[in-house]
């Protein structure tokens, strides 16, 4: 192509390759040629969206799920279903009618420790199968604030029990040991040990930490949190004051005692997601009844 002829014209391209065209009067090379930058077609720049995976790696997705906490489901309870539950209610009822078939047919003196032992196996047994397949994520986890917990509702529990005592039969003396008066039974140190560190141990891990967190498990798949916490809470009361009730006679105002008692502990259970606030409250409650029994022997 041939150059510009007259000054100010463009000139063809230099086929250079980088660009510039020349701008002046004479060819190329000559004295007073300016280059100037070529126009060039501006490319507007595009934002390659991040790529973001839609499913995440089979491995993190059950390194998360075993990491939820078991309220939220998880790995942790996955193998938790309705066939622990049948089991844990079987076995609630078989312990509860051996321990009362233990009180009628064996000597005074052997059926109290017998039926005892009948309703600890059946607890224990249960707790032994359930955790064999897993344990709930959290639920055995101990803070500071459980002890508070567990003083606070224990001592409120104890004093609503009194409550209750005394609207049904009238005003009480403190409670004693009336076989022994002024001193306490031989055997009163074996039941406070029983009552307040045995007892309530496998009954909060049997009520609360197998049979509330089975039932939690198994209507959350279904209806959700809310249902779930209603229906564990409900069904885990029950079956801790039926055992009671067919264990032995259990006065009017205790059966709404047990009632209180189950409905608090398994409302710490699942609002704090452990067992340690529960399991606390059952032992100060327990404790309180025995300290009262003591004092009124002793002092009363």
């Amino acid at each position: 192509m041939p150059f510009a002829k007259s000054r100010g014209e463009l000139s063809a391209p230099s086929g250079r390759g980088d660009g510039w065209a020349q701008i002046g009067p004479g060819p190329w090379g000559a004295r007073g040629a300016t280059l100037l930058p070529r126009a060039t077609p501006t490319v507007a720049r595009m934002r390659v969206p991040d790529v973001v995976a839609v499913d995440a790696p089979p491995s993190r997705r059950r390194r998360q799920s075993r990491n939820r906490p078991w309220r939220e489901g998880g790995a942790s309870t996955a193998r938790w279903g309705a066939d622990l539950l049948g089991g844990a209610m079987v076995a609630t009822g078989s312990g509860a009618l051996g321990a009362r078939a233990a009180s009628v047919l064996l000597p005074p003196g052997d059926a109290p420790a017998a039926a005892q032992a009948v309703i600890w196996v059946s607890f224990a047994a249960p707790i032994v199968v359930a955790w064999s397949r897993s344990r709930p994520r959290g639920l055995l986890r101990f803070r500071a604030l459980d002890l508070l917990y567990g003083v606070v509702f224990g001592v409120i529990l104890r004093l609503c029990q009194g409550a209750l005592a005394e609207r049904e039969m009238g005003p009480a003396p403190w409670p004693s040991t009336p076989s022994f008066p002024g001193s306490l039974p031989d055997g009163f140190l074996g039941d406070v040990i029983a009552g307040v560190v045995v007892a309530p141990v496998l009954e909060e891990l049997f009520f609360r930490g197998v049979v509330l967190v089975c039932v939690y498990t198994v209507v959350r798949r279904w209806s959700g949190r809310v249902s779930g916490a209603v229906a564990a809470t409900a069904i885990s009361s029950a079956l801790f004051v039926g055992a009671h009730l067919l264990a032995a006679p259990v006065p009017a105002p205790d059966v709404w005692t047990l009632t209180l008692v189950g409905i608090v502990t398994a409302a710490l259970v699942l609002g704090t997601g452990r067992i340690g606030a529960a399991l606390t409250t059952h032992v100060v409650f327990n404790a309180t009844g025995f300290a009262l029994v003591a004092v009124g022997t002793l002092w009363g």
